[in-house]
């Protein structure tokens, strides 16, 4: 999948802004947003919550490819991205885009390990258990996370929407819109996180059926 045809799916209007300035501004607020996904204290925030149980990518019973606009809501602004997901019996993949498509992280779970990649644009580590595991807490069967999540952590679901407590806290909340059935294209969801104060609002673009293999096999091929 080429940068260029991941831009082309974002219905933005662009403009011609210098590339130095558009470098600035996305490292600027990535840097937000990655610091309150870590918890970073000198910024102010509240520490972020123990990573929840992540689960092996094949418990998910999926084999597709996501491609989705994902916005973040953070102190009033929000910071727009394109991720491109797979989900396969082997490999769990996130590959994250600015609008204009270029490559910012990628994170790869597969054989019990978990490796990623951040570009120079992203000054901070990027949390990538924290990230594998919200995706699961979204797309995977309720019933794989009840036998995941247990000892201080509990899941509730209701019809449309996920809870996940940490003991008693409400730390996660995952609502669905009211014609969710999976994913598949045009399918949306929100993922609020009480402790933090952020919202990830995503909405599925385009969904493909994976082969028996999962995913490019580098990071170079994540953004072709």
């Amino acid at each position: 999948m080429s940068a260029r045809a991941v831009a082309a799916w974002v219905p933005w209007p662009s403009f011609a802004v210098p590339d130095t300035a558009r470098r600035v501004v996305w490292r600027w607020a990535l840097i937000a947003v990655l610091a309150t996904l870590a918890g970073c204290q000198m910024l102010g925030f509240r520490p972020s919550p123990p990573v929840p149980p992540l689960l092996e990518p094949g418990s998910g019973g999926l084999n597709v490819q996501l491609n989705q606009r994902m916005t973040l809501s953070m102190d009033g602004r929000k910071h727009h991205m394109v991720m491109v997901v797979s989900f396969s019996p082997t490999q769990t993949r996130m590959t994250g885009f600015t609008l204009t498509g270029q490559r910012l992280l990628d994170i790869v779970q597969e054989g019990g390990r978990i490796t990623s990649w951040h570009s120079e644009l992203v000054d901070r580590d990027v949390p990538a258990r924290w990230l594998l595991s919200q995706m699961q807490l979204a797309y995977w069967p309720e019933k794989a996370l009840q036998q995941a999540y247990h000892g201080p952590w509990s899941l509730r679901q209701e019809a449309r929407e996920r809870a996940l407590y940490l003991e008693d806290e409400l730390v996660v909340m995952v609502s669905y819109a009211a014609d969710f059935s999976g994913p598949e294209a045009g399918s949306q969801l929100t993922i609020k996180h009480h402790r933090m104060a952020l919202v990830m609002a995503i909405e599925t673009l385009k969904v493909k059926e994976l082969a028996a293999r999962s995913g490019p096999d580098n990071m170079s091929e994540a953004g072709q």
